[in-house]
């Protein structure tokens, strides 16, 4: 097995220089940390994270909270962490928390204190709704654990925050649908306990207005982000009697829902409605037709919360802990389930 000091020979460095490089310490030239890293490679060394953990007194571990097993979105996003834990050396774990919500606050504490008093996580990584959710906030606060959060947010001093323009994006889309020519534009909500759900919403109300168009409040359902309230908005507003054109679900889930519902009716998609939905989650493309939708990175999102959250690890001055929350990129993925508005 490869030691320390191969690796060190290797790069014709110290030892010292090797653990450096090998512990993320700052103050070292991007050239060495390169040159230390390919010699490690070429040698096959393979850091001890319990022997890194009692030298820097880090665990080197990264604990991710998660609401749902069953989240396509999660499940991108947890793979995105285990792909930057594996190049920096750390471990992820993995939580599942699905009834914070009705916890009582003493509960909820005292099942985070032995979640960090096991794990001793050098950060947390929380996605939707958990990550927007107030009430645990403050409970994570009591606590000396670096948190990023994945997703829209309106929470106070959230240092780590990683997300796209959702705003932004749904008025891209929404756009969109009214370049094809519809006017009559249904949305679909998700969850009100979520911001991607006002965020999303916000961007398509915008559209509208900057194209005169006016909201017309029959067309706008309530959902969950699940399949089945996707098919219950479909079902409604296929029965109106001026339908619209063109459905908006904030979610691809939601989306397949809908497009269900016009399928039953046998109603053309993209001919006599367009369906258009929000993450390009694996269904997006499986579907038929296959969905138009935002396109969120969420293999970067998890890399980047991951990222920062090593990164505030290491770093000696908590005050440069902080990271600027800057948004990721997104694109619209254009596929089969739009189309031009079908002239009378």
């Amino acid at each position: 097995m490869a030691r320390m000091i191969d690796v060190a020979e290797k790069a014709g460095v110290s030892i010292k220089t090797v653990s450096r490089v090998l512990n993320n310490e700052p103050h070292v030239k991007d050239a060495l940390r390169e040159r230390v890293r390919a010699a490690a490679e070429d040698v096959g060394y393979v850091p001890s994270s319990p022997a890194r953990a009692l030298r820097s007194r880090r665990s080197y571990a990264i604990h991710m909270i998660s609401h749902s097993h069953r989240s396509a979105y999660v499940n991108a996003i947890q793979f995105g962490a285990v792909q930057t834990c594996q190049e920096r050396g750390y471990q992820l774990m993995v939580s599942l928390m699905e009834d914070l919500r009705d916890m009582p606050e003493a509960d909820l504490v005292a099942r985070f204190e032995r979640l960090v008093e096991a794990s001793k996580p050098d950060g947390l990584i929380l996605v939707p709704p958990l990550s927007n959710d107030e009430r645990l906030y403050h409970v994570l606060e009591r606590f000396d654990v670096p948190v990023a959060r994945v997703g829209p947010n309106n929470l106070p001093d959230a240092r780590i925050i990683v997300k796209i323009n959702e705003r932004a994006a749904a008025r891209e889309l929404t756009a969109h649908l009214i370049a094809l020519g519809h006017s009559r534009i249904a949305f679909v909500r998700g969850k009100e306990d979520q911001n991607a759900t006002h965020e999303r919403f916000a961007g398509y109300k915008e559209a509208l207005d900057q194209s005169g168009l006016v909201l017309d409040e029959t067309l706008v359902h309530p959902g969950d982000f699940g399949f089945s309230t996707g098919l219950k908005a479909g079902d409604a507003l296929f029965a109106l009697a001026d339908r619209p054109t063109a459905v908006f679900a904030a979610n691809d889930d939601m989306a397949a829902g809908v497009l269900m519902a016009a399928h039953r009716l046998r109603l053309d998609v993209p001919g006599d409605v367009s369906v258009v939905g929000f993450d390009d989650s694996e269904i997006a493309e499986k579907m038929w037709p296959a969905l138009t939708t935002v396109r969120q990175p969420l293999l970067a999102m998890g890399n980047e919360a991951t990222r920062q959250l090593i990164d505030a690890a290491t770093q000696s001055d908590p005050a440069l802990s902080g990271a600027p929350n800057e948004y990721l990129d997104y694109e619209i993925i254009h596929r089969d389930s739009t189309g031009p508005v079908r002239q009378s």
